[in-house]
Formats: structure tokens, sequence, C-alpha cells
């Protein structure tokens, strides 16, 4: 985030600094949660406004006077003004990150902190995180450096584009031709992404550049403004200070971002820059000394803010900061930014003085930055590994057998093959599944006789076990133990599954490809099980998707079929909902429902089960009542054929089960749940459903929650894969308990 070429010459303007200054405030207070300012997100806009027009200018101006540009020195220029400050806080923040963090966390944070350093930390985000306002797993102390991560990538193609318009004869012309084109396809990626793709359309560059590409138009064509009447040029920077505000004031996280959105910021961003020095405009209220001290130090403060908050409140065990201490975090950042400023960022990147070019120093620089940048990546990367290995010692097995480790089950005969069939993402429903066997009245094979539930229990897990192993008939040995017996005051050895692997414990539907996430309209053709067996069709959301690994040692052992119709957030009723991930109505919730409806009814299972989270997001608050949602279940319940149940939803942990575990091995009653908690509101939705439709309930909570509170390990086993979501082992380990339960429903 680059301020004026250098702040003491010509080109120096004390109205963008005090525009960096309105920006990090913006940016900080919304951080913060202070002073209301919901979309104070938008800051960083203007900063990529603001890199556009400054180095664009910087080059151009470069070029044309010299013919040329150094592309060695440009980049010298970049290390020394980005890189001291932004190694300061990356080797601080990893360096709290490893003594405050739980070494489960640990892994993935410090590895952000490599990919920081080399500048794709946005790249990083966009693949792992998802939504900046909400990332999965928490934020990272290292979420800031999204953004330098696309201003870095800017810095690196934008010089080399150049190069090619200045060699024209019209170079100015050229360059804004460049611009202009690279502006039109960028917005045109943001608005065709943001729908689809809303976490890349935040992160990336290429949905990015036409914010640095505005700037740069204005820095080339920006001699036109010195024509227009000082009154009317003031006007566009209040308008353009007006805009900036508005969208301050009136966005906010829940909002699909950047998008068409992030017109308004831009362009006030613009406007502010072009209407800066007029004689009248904002320029004179921005060069005041408060706004030029916040621009002296944004960058530095940028950087420190962020793991300032989120470090903070685990420094003090509080899993959030009152408003007084995050007045006390902010006003501590402004002290290092400060201070980095003033004894790092100014004597780096001015201290070759007046009579030493900078072209001098252009390859001891490039190898000193570089070297740094190197090393602090490597550093992050090996302190990962060794939390890695500190993570798989708190739990390492005792002797355990080999067989012991949970494995995938080997895929049940598909129509045709003996994995499932698979359209990850059809964009027309598919040909329903023609099945054959001996028809039952409900239009699937007859169940055939099964052993006993208690066939399936093969062991009991405890710190000492000594595991049977049962192998489902063409199917990998698995163990499936019995949950019930809880686990003593510290992790116990040989825990299932590993402690740095159970968040990554899903169900294999997942690894199969055979769950829709947000983007599909159908469920893929996916069925587990012999073609013409006893047919149990699984409906529902992510909580439908955990219980098959429980559902599908169930119908290991009794030869029956599976055929899941599930995605992620989608529950199944016929009320409008909206989509965390898109940030609008869900509508590929709704298209989707309405082809697992029509598959059902060529399908005929000889039982449908419904699961789904108690969560559930409607467009209409109204719709937000059980009663109502419950209603709408059931609605959906009488249009699938033949016998249908409900899987009650699963007691919520209250907290990240796994990273708990890793912060408190030696007492991981930390990581219970009181059970008026967990089971709060679960069970409504179904209870409503059930007695508006007649369909019976399968409930299992007394078997997740076996105790209260509700323990995080149970059978040396770890219940919860994050917040919500069980492990595969546990879910398998429920399969015994299922059984019974479907027993009634199935004849068997």
């Amino acid at each position: 985030m680059p301020s004026s070429p250098d702040r003491h010459g010509r080109d120096f303007r004390p109205d963008i600094e005090g525009l960096r200054g309105l920006a990090v405030l913006v940016v900080v207070l919304f951080h913060a949660g202070l002073a209301g300012i919901g979309g104070g997100f938008v800051g960083v806009d203007v900063f990529f406004v603001l890199s556009g027009f400054l180095i664009t200018g910087l080059l151009v101006r470069e070029g044309q006077r010299a013919g040329r540009i150094d592309l060695l020195t440009f980049y010298a220029r970049r290390i020394r003004r980005l890189v001291p400050a932004a190694v300061v806080v990356l080797v601080a923040t990893g360096g709290a990150a490893a003594l405050l963090l739980d070494p489960l966390s640990r892994i993935d944070v410090l590895l952000d902190g490599s990919a920081a350093a080399l500048s794709v930390a946005n790249i990083r985000f966009a693949l792992g995180a998802g939504d900046y306002f909400a990332p999965a797993g928490g934020p990272s102390p290292f979420l800031q450096f999204w953004s330098l991560g696309v201003e870095e990538q800017f810095y690196l193609a934008w010089p080399l584009l150049l190069l090619v318009a200045i060699r024209t004869r019209h170079p100015r012309l050229m360059a804004a031709v460049v611009l202009l084109v690279v502006g039109c396809l960028s917005f045109a990626a943001n608005l065709l992404v943001i729908g689809t793709e809303p976490a890349w359309a935040f992160y990336s560059l290429p949905t990015r550049a036409w914010q640095l590409a505005l700037g740069g138009l204005l820095a080339i064509g920006g001699t036109f403004l010195t024509r227009l009447p000082a009154p009317g040029l003031a006007a566009v920077g209040w308008l353009g200070l007006g805009a900036v505000g508005v969208a301050c004031l009136t966005y906010d996280a829940a909002m699909l971002y950047p998008g068409a959105a992030a017109l308004l910021p831009t362009l006030g961003a613009v406007a502010l820059i072009a209407g800066g020095q007029a004689r009248g405009g904002p320029g004179r209220w921005l060069s005041t000394g408060p706004f030029r001290f916040l621009g002296r130090i944004s960058y530095s403060l940028y950087l420190w803010h962020w793991p300032v908050l989120i470090l903070a409140p685990v420094a003090l065990g509080t899993p959030e900061l009152a408003p007084p201490v995050v007045v006390a975090a902010v006003a501590l950042a402004v002290g290092l930014a400060t201070v980095t400023c003033r004894l790092i960022e100014e004597p780096i990147r001015f201290g070759l003085g007046p009579r030493r070019p900078a072209s001098a120093f252009a390859r001891p620089t490039l190898a000193a930055g570089l070297t740094a940048i190197v090393a602090v990546a490597l550093v992050g990367g090996g302190l990962s590994a060794t939390a890695a290995r500190e993570v798989d010692r708190l739990t390492a097995s005792s002797g355990m057998p080999a067989a012991w480790l949970p494995a995938p089950q080997a895929a049940m005969p598909g129509p045709s093959s003996s994995t499932p069939s698979i359209d990850p993402e059809p964009t027309e429903p598919p040909i329903p599944p023609v099945l054959s066997g001996p028809a039952a009245p409900g239009g699937a094979a007859a169940p055939r006789p099964v052993p006993a539930a208690s066939a399936i229990v093969v062991a009991i897990a405890t710190p000492t076990p000594t595991p049977a192993i049962a192998t489902p008939s063409g199917g990998t040995p698995i163990v499936t133990p019995a949950p019930g017996v809880g686990s003593g005051p510290a992790l116990p050895p040989g825990l299932l599954p590993p402690l740095a692997r159970a968040a990554s414990d899903e169900e294999r539907l997942k690894a199969d490809r055979c769950i829709a996430y947000e983007r599909a309209v159908s469920a893929p053709e996916c069925a587990y099980g012999p073609a013409g067996a006893f047919t149990i069709a699984l409906v529902g959301d992510s909580h439908a998707s955990h219980w098959f690994p429980a559902l599908e040692a169930v119908a290991s052992a009794r030869g029956w079929r599976i055929v899941p119709f599930v995605k992620v957030s989608c529950p199944f009723i016929d009320i409008a909902v909206r989509s965390s991930f898109f940030k609008r109505e869900y509508t590929e919730c709704a298209t989707f429902r309405e082809s697992t409806v029509a598959r059902l009814a060529a399908l005929k299972p000889g039982l449908t089960i419904v699961a789904q989270n108690k969560w559930v997001q409607p467009m209409d608050p109204a719709d937000g009542r059980v009663e109502v949602i419950g209603a709408s279940l059931a609605r959906m319940l009488a249009r699938i054929p033949g016998p249908r149940a409900l899987l009650v939803d699963t007691p919520h942990a209250g907290m990240d089960v796994p990273t708990c575990l890793a912060a408190n091995p030696g007492n991981i009653a930390a990581c219970a749940t009181p059970r008026a908690r967990a089971m709060w509101g679960v069970g409504g939705i179904e209870s409503a459903a059930a007695r508006s439709s007649g369909a019976p309930t399968i409930d299992l909570r007394s078997h997740v929650c076996v105790a209260d509170p509700c323990p995080a390990v149970v059978s040396g086993m770890i219940v919860y894969r994050d917040h919500h979501h069980l492990t595969a082992t546990f879910s398998r380990s429920l399969a015994p308990a299922l059984a019974a339960l479907l027993g009634p429903l199935t004849g068997g």
C-alpha cells in the first residue's frame, strides 16, 4: 500500500496522505467493531485505487522521462517500501502465534504466514478460508495480508504491460488503452464470478484489478482535470467523500462483495483523488494533522492492527474483548505502527539520500529482500511442521494395532461398477437409475434376512483396547467401536481419529464427490450397495451427510443399497432460504429440492431418511419459527413416495472440538458442552414435522451426548470434527444404535 513516490519531493500530495489515513481509519474501526462503521472494509478499495494511481503515475513519468522503465530499480523500491515492515509483523505475529495458539491451530496459521511472506495469501485464503467476513475455522492473524498479495501481484504484472505501451508513438494513450482493457475485463470477471465464487471475487487480482486500473487511468488522464473550474472539481471531491462515507455507513458484512456494490467506494476514491487539490475541496480537510499522521503510519497500522485484535483475546483467555479493551488494543496497534514506521519503514525507504541513486543499490536490495522473504516463509513452514509433530505426540499410539485405525470402506457395487457412479455437478437433472430385482410394495427390493444389530458392534475403544475387526461383505476391514464410555481427564493414547486428522475425518461422500456443494442444482449420480437391493434414500444437508458412515455400516451388514441426495446448507423445506456462501437467496437449493423429489418419485426407495441442521436461515424472518419450518418439512415429506423417517439432528458442541482438545490435552473436560446448551433447539423441527406428517423419528441424541456435560471424547473417539459435524469415526460407531432403530422401519 504505497504512498506518494517521495513524501518530501515535488510529487508529494498531503491530501493523498490524509486519504490514506482516512482509509486505514475506517478499516481499523470496522475490524474493531467500533463507531458502527459496518462497511469500513471499503477502505481497502480506496487503497487499491490509490495504489493504481500512484504506481501508474510513477511508471509513466519514468517512461516518458527516460524512454524506458528500470524494472530492477522499480522492484527494489517496492521491496524497500513493503518488505521491512511486513517482515517485522510476520515474525512478531508468527512468534506470538507459536506461543499463544494450540498446536493444532498453529499448523494452518503458520502456513498462512508463509503464504503471506510469498505474496500469495490472497490465493490461500480464497482456497481455504472462504468468506473474508466469516472465514472457515475462524480468522487467521495473517488475514490482512490478502490485500498485499493483490497489490504485490499487480506490481509484478503492471510494469511489464507498460513496457509495451511506452515503446509506441503515443505511450500515454497506449497505457490508457491497456488500462481500459484490463479494467473492463476485470470488472466483467468480478460480476461474473461474484455469483458463483464469491471468495475468489473478493480475494483475487483478476477480479480486483479494475479498481487499480481506475486509479491508473486517473494518473494518466489527470492532466485534463486541471482544465476544469475549481468549484466543479471541488464538488467532485466532496461527492467522492460522500460516496465513500455512504458505503462505510450502509454496507455491511452480510452483502455480496465486491460485485457492482464496489463501484460506489471505488468511484468515490477516484473522485476524492481528482478533486483533492481543488480550492474548497475535501483535500484541505484531509491534509490536517490527524489524517496525515494516520496516513504516514497507515501501512504499518494496517499490518499491526489485525493480529493485535485477533491474538489479544487468546492472550487474555477470553472469547471476545470488552469495548475498553478493544480501544486499548487499537491504541497498542497505533503505537506499534508508529514505532515501526519511524524506526524501520522510513529509515530504509528514504535512507539512501538524494546523492545516492536507488539504481545503484537495486541488486543488493533485491537480494536482501528476497532472502528475507524466503527465510520467513521457510521458518513458518518449519514451525508448522513442528506443530504437526507436536499434535501427533499428544495422541501417540501406544502399541495399538494398525487395523484399529479407521479405513474408508470399499465402495459397494454400483449399477455397473464397483465404485459409485458420479456426476459431480450436473447441469440438468440426471436420468434416474433403473433398479433390478424383485419389487417390494414400495417399489424397491424387499429387505432380506439380516444379522442382529449387535453383530455390528465389534469393540469398545478404551485407552488400551484389543479390538475385534469386522469385515463387511466385499468391503475393507473396519472398526466400529460402540460409544457410551467416557474418557479420562486427558487425551487417551490411540485417540480416534488422530487429533491432527480430526478436522478432515469426513464421510466418504465427500471423497467420492457424492455430496452436492453450493453451486450444484441436482444430486450427483451415486449409489452404494448391490443393485436391486432394499434401497434407503438419504436426504438433507451436511448433517444428513455426517450420518452416512453409520448408515453405510448398517447397509453393508444387511446388504442394503444407499442413494444419497445431500447438499450443503440446503434444508429439505419448501421455504426460501438464504445462502451464507452466496449472501443471497439460495435458489440452487430450491432447484435441488425439486430435482430430489422428482428422482425419489422415480426411485421409489424402500425408506427415505431425512436429516438436517437445526439452524435454518429463511429469507423471510417470519418463517424462522420452529412450527413454520416443521410444517414446511412435513409438506416436503408428503411429496416423497413410500415410507419416510426423520433423523433428529445431533447435539451441537460449543466450540471447535479438535482445536479445543489440542489446547487442553490434559483436561479434555474443558471441551465438554453443557447438555442444555448442546441440546438447545435440537429436535424441535423434527417433532413439529412428525406431528404434521405422521413420519416416525429416529433419535440418537443420547448416544452422542452420553453424559452431562456432553463429552468431546467418547470411548476413545473424538465426537466432532468442528462445532457441529460428527467425525466419520464416531458416526460409524453409532451403527448398532442406528440399526436397532431402523429395524421396525425396514422389517429387519
